[in-house]
């Protein structure tokens, strides 16, 4: 799927300022822009990380790790990553939505998250705002990508929309090539900070091990998946 992006225009980091991204579950931030948060951070400019759903879906069956065990487990896993790619613990929010229950635009609570995201952003007024891929194939993504395209309406500040794809290098098919097409393609060279990155996804130890063992269908990201991004670029796309 890579190879069939065709020509990406380079992005130099600093000109994307403060940022922020929206990850709909501990471990999107560090897979879909990791490398380039950690240039962001080298360079001094504050980052946000805000974490959409608990993710506790990703082990519902296990004994061990009932829900509430395993959002505060894994939010300690996302904090240890943020942590790595040198941010800063009081730029991250957790919104604790259920996992796999974000809301879409016709569901109850979709009103409250845009009203409470309107204002944080605002508060926060960054230059660029990282946000899923609107053909990421998981409802999560999805909605967090409908979301935030609610709360930019109501936003009275200039600021950059870039969709970060996750699910696109394992599951992409035709129609996303036509609609990524239509979109400006950018990439980032992370060759400095990809060990960061590595170390950062480490740090989501439920979910790249076998540490909650009594799970036997619970996830885990496979060595496939993770090799799409052990690569010393990242990939953003705009819409125009």
């Amino acid at each position: 799927m890579h190879n069939q992006l065709g020509e990406l225009e380079m992005i130099q980091v600093r000109d994307l300022g403060v940022s922020i991204v929206m990850a709909p579950h501990p471990d999107d931030e560090t897979l879909g822009c990791g490398g380039t948060m950690a240039l962001l951070r080298k360079l001094e400019i504050p980052v946000h990380f805000i974490f959409v759903s608990d993710g506790t879906m990703s082990h519902p069956n296990s004994k061990k790790f009932p829900a509430s065990k395993l959002r505060e487990l894994r939010e300690k896993e996302a904090e240890n990553a943020v942590l790595t790619l040198g941010g800063d613990k009081e730029c991250i929010e957790f919104l604790r939505i259920k996992d796999r229950s974000v809301p879409y635009p016709d569901d109850a609570g979709f009103a409250e998250i845009v009203e409470k995201l309107v204002k944080i952003i605002t508060d926060i007024k960054p230059e660029t705002i990282f946000i899923p891929w609107q053909n990421d194939p998981h409802p999560d993504h999805k909605a967090t990508w409908e979301i935030i395209s609610e709360v930019k309406k109501h936003l009275k500040f200039n600021r950059r929309i870039l969709e970060y794809p996750i699910w696109l290098w394992e599951l992409g098919n035709p129609e996303d090539v036509a609609v990524i097409d239509r979109m400006r393609k950018f990439a980032v060279n992370i060759e400095e900070t990809l060990p960061l990155k590595i170390q950062a996804l480490l740090a989501h130890e439920s979910q790249v091990t076998r540490l909650i063992d009594d799970d036997p269908e619970g996830f885990m990201l496979s060595p496939e998946v993770i090799a799409h991004f052990n690569i010393p670029t990242e990939v953003f796309f705009e819409s125009k």
